[in-house]
């Protein structure tokens, strides 16, 4: 099974999004659940997990949020964070919106459970923004740092998407929500 890890400071290219040139039909290498949607460093990804290995792409920080949540791998994050913009979307709200009732307000509180994981990564290593991580590898010598997984620190997807499409994600959750 592929590692269901972010990439660190051993890609020698830019870890940015690219869309999937064939239809969809193969599942994320991450979560191995979703449909993978994408690529990064061709790989294919499902749109909740991409975020964790698309560490250059602009926008990061707005994307997903570094997190520390060491009893869980990337891909079970990634299933799960699907599964809680679905429910919100299946209610016709996301997991930010207030006044929630039902699954969604579920979905929103077990996302802000996820979301206050970021004091962890805070206190590890003192930033949850992505790119900053990212940075930070680049300069560094490979061998003394963890790979991630290691470490416990994990990238959270937010529930929306880069500059170039901010919808996407949510437009996707919505048709995920229809399909259940």
């Amino acid at each position: 099974m592929p590692s269901s890890r972010p990439l660190a400071s051993a890609a020698p290219e830019r870890l940015t999004v690219e869309d999937l040139t064939a239809p969809m039909s193969g599942h994320c290498t991450c979560c191995e659940h979703m449909l993978a949607a994408v690529t990064v460093s061709g790989r294919p990804l499902c749109l909740t997990c991409a975020p964790a290995f698309a560490l250059d792409e602009p926008g990061i920080d707005d994307v997903a949020t570094l997190i520390w949540l060491p009893h869980l791998d990337q891909g079970a994050l990634g299933r799960c964070v699907t599964a809680l913009h679905v429910a919100a979307k299946a209610a016709g709200h996301t997991v930010y919106d207030q006044g929630l009732s039902g699954e969604a307000l579920s979905a929103k509180r077990a996302f802000e459970a996820l979301l206050s994981c970021r004091l962890g990564a805070l206190e590890k290593i003192g930033t949850d923004r992505p790119s900053l991580y990212r940075s930070a590898l680049k300069s560094l010598s490979r061998n003394p740092f963890p790979e991630a997984h290691e470490t416990g620190l994990r990238i959270l997807m937010r529930g929306t998407w880069f500059p170039d499409n901010p919808r996407r994600y949510l437009d996707a959750a919505q048709e995920w929500a229809v399909s259940r």
